[in-house]
């Protein structure tokens, strides 16, 4: 049995199905589909491209907005300010900023949705808070800031508190990190701030 080579290809390569995906929608082994592969010297997808897609099966999560109005722009330059300042540039696996200061945070979710279209299934809040936090009283407040539903807020082992500093004032609600779990857009992001001078 011969496989088409427009049909293989598209399915690989635009609709980025994996080889045993093909072979169960063709009905033949995903042997046969990897001999075809080769044969037509479709070009095979390494390993970190092809978890990439097992996982993003419906395309990217986020779609960058290209013609911005003034105040998107000003929002974009505020946000890589953020993420220069605030964020985790030392992750490999997406973009995340911590702070205390529901202010902040409220722009960044600004960002993530606005120029960046980012799923809302694709953003991620983890709260830390400090064992002298109320954790019930912490996810509250922070769903009231943020607007979003309390059982989205995850929230970690309580630490240490910091001691009788001036801590206290500034995280009574303990901290929240707010993350895009997305290897492409963490590309991207790093790409735009090396473009403002930034150097890893």
């Amino acid at each position: 049995m011969s496989i088409d080579r427009t049909q293989l290809s598209n399915l690989y390569l635009n609709k980025h199905f994996s080889a045993k995906e093909i072979s169960k929608l063709l009905h033949c082994s995903e042997n046969k589909v990897w001999y075809w592969l080769s044969k037509f010297q479709i070009p095979i997808r390494n390993r970190s491209d092809a978890n990439y897609y097992k996982y993003n099966a419906n395309g990217d999560p986020f779609q960058i907005k290209s013609n911005l109005t003034p105040q998107e722009s000003n929002l974009l330059y505020l946000s890589l300010g953020f993420f220069w300042g605030e964020g985790n540039k030392k992750s490999v696996t997406g973009v995340r900023i911590a702070n205390s200061d529901p202010n902040l945070l409220i722009w960044w979710c600004k960002f993530l949705r606005t120029v960046c279209n980012v799923r809302e299934d694709k953003i991620h809040f983890h709260l830390q808070i400090f064992k002298d936090n109320n954790p019930d009283s912490a996810k509250v407040y922070w769903s009231k800031q943020l607007n979003i539903d309390v059982d989205r807020i995850h929230v970690g082992t309580p630490t240490k508190p910091l001691g009788n500093g001036t801590y206290k004032n500034i995280s009574l609600y303990g901290v929240m990190t707010i993350g895009v779990y997305n290897v492409k857009f963490l590309k991207w992001m790093l790409e735009q701030l090396r473009n403002l001078g930034y150097n890893s």
